[in-house]
């Protein structure tokens, strides 16, 4: 019931006293909120803070210099005010009602001319536009921000810039490389760079080729102001598309398999994805809780895999948007850190992860048991971790293999695994991880731990004195480009990541093209794991348009050799169990290697077909001019080569009744003193006692002159440089030459191989690998070691100052390789 003010005298004079403060409160913040949109209304528009974010998300797309559609530029103020092919000026300072640009982004019937491929601007935006216009239209924008470089004004690099990202084209013609506004074309051949596309962002931090290699995806931007989405036409350099994203750099671009999406990660949390026809936005994504860095496609298009610093990879329908799963583990623990790198199988629905944690770990997208509290189901294969952080992955083209790199403090890992597994859950497997974790037995825990690990086996691991951060698998499988800190793009064998070729993508001011700029070391760690080894080192000097320089014998070596001697050859053999650090040094450049020596005074037990029968063979006793001829030399024969071990052994130890070995007195074995001219023999001195492979050969005596069936030969050997070039005639080229073995294993043999000219006009090379230029000219070299084979190719340049290449006509793809080396040979 509503009393009168007579009841309750007091408590109506307290309602009409508040009922009029109230009214004179309304009226005062009205006042207030008059006059303060008056003083904004009087208040001037900054061009930086206000305007250019417009212009910057509805128009630069279409109006920068790499596409000025209308001949008309918005990104440099000057061109943005003075107007394009139309006639006058497109803004006239102080008269926003003549100004054509206003005419242009003002709707008519609900429709703006401009922007074409957007909404058009709001009416707060166009009378802010206005208001700016009719202010004197001034440019506040600080000196720092305004943009500096377009085609005919590239970045002039006096050091390299760091590389974010690189890839390979689908055909390996090309290998693009991020830069600073830019993104560097190179021919994958290595002979040089072909395109710089320069664009408004200045950093860049993915590049991906479509599946056709016609266009380039580019996600990047100007850290902490924008996001760009760039599309561009390789075979011209054209800019097709420009989409501004976000407010920060965008990140990890991908495509779909058919060309018509690209997908790409941002810092607001959020995936997107773009049709690149016309830009339009067709999937955004807000399941991640911090920023997603990279992105991935699955086979058939229809879902796409984000992962992010929040620790996840997650599954997202397209056509629905949809968030469907977390692929990896959400279990506290199981990813220590975000992940930073994501990769597809070439044909299957499987991912591979780098992430903070330094473990590289495969996943299947599409779970195939129901999730679990603690589960990790989704696992294929976990590989042995790297150091520091993985920031870059990739599947090789046939799956077999992946690629990661990492970094820590300062410094660089690669690492090449096997990803030839077979992924498929078994029925038993399926019932055991369908189960929570904590409730599996230990038999079951070791079942699912060996299936994660199975096959999961490392190829190769190397080190470099600079972070890394992106790697790509060129499409022949045969080798993997790195790039990181340092700038320069390094191209290394998939099999043993041993250096093949090293260049800087930018061209550099005022720099010696023929001056080292970097070195490079095979190996790039040392480990000797007996007495007798020994690794031939090779240093490489190299320019910054890639070619390359043998130091080997001009270094300076320091360090290390408390643990192991050195010669001026680069040889180098242990002395003492113990680890040190080698120095290299160039002029200004050095490099640090780690040196192990361990098992150094265990008693070395020599193996038949590893050991001794390449001492044997090196020192000629089984070739086909001496005991390897047909009918054997004075009574004693071999097999050719070493083709037959039990025959061999059976020669030495039982013809004769054992009279070329005594087990008794090895240094009294015929077999020894025959080979050190001890006795008379035909041969000459083919050894000196104390030296590494008398010891083999007396080891093996001493030892019953065992021969293991089972011990398997080299599967392959590796020439090390390949294919270098000789710059100068008289100059020397130092080989190496490593075996690999059945089990993963690898081994220096150069001492032990075989590698012979096949052109000795050109260039020779002695028994340790040493070649000496001639004249100009190829000379194609092979190594051999125990039935296993390797070519490479010695080009000598010579001088050719004052060369310049003339463009031939090609009438087919032999005419094209041929010119592709004439080119390269000058």
């Amino acid at each position: 019931m509503i009393q009168s003010p007579e009841v309750y005298p007091v408590c109506g004079r307290v309602w009409r006293d508040l009922a009029k403060g109230l009214f004179l409160l309304c009226m005062g913040i009205c006042s207030l909120s008059s006059s303060i949109l008056q003083s904004a209304d009087a208040a001037s528009v900054s061009y930086y803070t206000q305007i250019r974010p417009i212009f910057q998300a509805k128009c630069h797309g279409c109006h920068q210099p790499a596409k000025p559609e209308g001949d008309y530029i918005m990104t440099h103020f000057e061109t943005m005010i003075q107007g394009g092919e139309s006639d006058g000026k497109a803004i006239l300072p102080g008269n926003a009602g003549e100004s054509y640009l206003v005419e242009l982004i003002t709707p008519v019937n609900g429709k703006a001319e401009m922007p074409r491929k957007d909404e058009p601007l709001s009416q707060v935006e166009i009378d802010l536009v206005k208001q700016w216009i009719d202010q004197g239209a001034l440019n506040d924008t600080p000196a720092n921000a305004v943009p500096k470089f377009d085609l005919d004004h590239p970045p002039v690099y006096t050091r390299p810039p760091l590389i974010a990202s690189l890839d390979y084209s689908p055909d390996g013609a090309w290998l693009a490389v991020s830069g600073f506004h830019e993104v560097l074309l190179h021919k994958a051949d290595g002979s040089g760079l072909e395109k710089r596309l320069i664009g408004l962002s200045q950093r860049i931090e993915s590049v991906r080729f479509s599946p056709d290699g016609r266009k380039l995806a580019v996600a990047g931007g100007s850290p902490g102001r924008m996001g760009e989405l760039q599309i561009w036409d390789v075979n011209d350099g054209t800019l097709d598309l420009s989409v501004p994203v976000s407010y920060d750099t965008v990140y990890g671009v991908s495509w779909s398999p058919d060309g018509e999406l690209v997908a790409l990660g941002c810092a607001d949390n959020t995936l997107r994805a773009f049709q690149v026809a016309d830009g339009k936005q067709v999937l955004f994504q807000g399941s991640h809780n911090d920023w997603v860095i990279d992105t991935v496609f699955n086979v058939k298009g229809d879902h796409v895999v984000s992962v992010g610093r929040d620790q996840t990879a997650k599954l997202i329908e397209v056509s629905t948007e949809r968030f469907v799963d977390n692929i990896t583990s959400i279990t506290p623990g199981a990813l220590r850190g975000g992940i930073q790198s994501v990769a597809r199988h070439p044909s299957r629905d499987e991912v591979v992860i780098g992430a903070s944690d330094g473990t590289p770990q495969i996943y299947r997208l599409f779970r195939q048991t129901k999730r679990v509290i603690g589960d990790n189901a989704n696992l294929v294969r976990r590989y042995s971790p790297m150091k520091g952080r993985i920031f870059g992955v990739d599947f090789s083209a046939n799956g077999k293999q992946i690629a990661a790199v990492s970094s820590l403090d300062g410094k660089g890992y690669a690492h090449t695994y096997s990803s030839d597994v077979d992924s498929d859950l078994s029925a038993e497997l399926k019932s055991i991880m369908a189960k929570v974790a904590g409730s599996r037995n230990a038999e079951e825990r070791k079942k699912v731990e060996d299936y994660w690990t199975q096959g999961a086996s490392l190829i190769a691991d190397s080190a470099f004195n600079t972070a890394l951060y992106a790697v790509s698998f060129h499409p022949d499988g045969s080798q993997i480009a790195v790039g990181g800190a340092d700038g320069i793009v390094r191209v290394l064998s998939s099999n043993t990541l041993s250096l093949q070729r090293a260049f800087v993508p930018v061209p550099l001011k005022d720099s010696d093209p023929d001056g080292i700029y970097t070195l490079s070391v095979s190996p790039p760690n040392i480990h000797f794991s007996n007495a007798h080894q020994s690794v031939q080192l090779v240093v490489q000097g190299w320019t910054s348009s890639g070619q390359s320089v043998d130091l080997t014998r001009s270094v300076e070596w320091s360090g290390g050799k408390e643990i192991a001697s050195i010669s001026d050859k680069g040889t180098m053999t242990p002395l003492v169990d113990g680890e040190a650090t080698l120095s290299v040094s160039f002029k200004q450049h050095t490099l640090k290697l780690p040196v192990k020596v361990s098992g150094y005074t265990v008693p070395l037990k020599p193996d038949f077909v590893q050991d001794v029968n390449p001492v044997i063979s090196k020192l000629g006793c089984n070739a086909g001019t001496c005991h390897g001829a047909k009918d054997g030399k004075n009574g004693f024969k071999l097999s050719l080569r070493g083709y037959d071990p039990l025959y061999d052994v059976r020669a030495f130890t039982d013809d004769l009744a054992g009279r070329r070995i005594n087990f008794a007195s090895p240094d009294d074995s015929l077999m020894l003193l025959k080979s050190t001219s001890a006795v008379p023999h035909e041969g000459g001195q083919r050894a000196k006692p104390g030296e590494p492979f008398y010891q083999i050969l007396r080891e093996w005596i001493a030892q019953g002159c065992v021969l293991d069936l089972k011990s398997a030969k080299a599967s392959s050997i590796e020439v090390i440089p390949q294919n270098p070039v000789i710059q100068s005639i008289g100059d020397l080229q130092q080989l190496r030459v490593v075996a690999h073995f059945p089990d993963g294993t690898q081994r220096d043999v150069t001492r032990e191989a075989f590698v012979e000219s096949s052109n000795t006009e050109v260039a020779s090379v002695n028994d340790v690998g040493l070649v000496s230029s001639i004249r100009r000219g190829e000379a194609p070299m092979l190594a051999r070691y125990e039935g296993a084979y390797a070519s490479t190719t010695i080009t000598v340049m010579g001088d050719r100052s004052g060369f310049e290449w003339v463009d031939l006509k090609a009438f087919n793809k032999i005419d094209e390789a041929a010119m592709t080396k004439w080119k390269r040979m000058r």
